[in-house]
């Protein structure tokens, strides 16, 4: 089991950028709307500290993102889960996050 992302999870670059979800109001955790992983994929990426250069650049946009409940659907679509995996644009990669509320987990 793990815990269901929301509009106020931390999903972030591994250089310190971060990317805010997309909600979905049919379901409210903590005050916060759970995200899908169409809310993620696509969403724009700010304050990354890589710059931009002729070997590196920096994260702009999410390219994929995996990691959704397979029973907790909202919209017939599995919300998103904290063990996410996900990929940028950028120099770095990888995407994750932490779903900063404890109250709701799923599968």
């Amino acid at each position: 089991m793990a815990f269901v992302l929301t509009t106020s999870s931390d999903v972030h670059c591994p250089s310190q950028g971060t990317v805010s979800p997309a909600g979905q109001g049919k379901l409210i955790v903590a005050g916060a709307e759970v995200t899908r992983l169409d809310g993620i994929t696509g969403k724009s990426v700010t304050g990354c500290t890589i710059t931009d250069s002729s070997s590196t650049a920096q994260c702009k946009k999410v390219v994929s993102a995996t990691g959704a409940a397979a029973k907790l659907l909202v919209g017939e679509v599995g919300v998103a889960l904290d063990t996410l995996k996900g990929a940028t644009n950028g120099s770095t990669p990888a995407l994750s996050a932490s779903a900063g509320q404890s109250k709701l987990k799923a599968v």
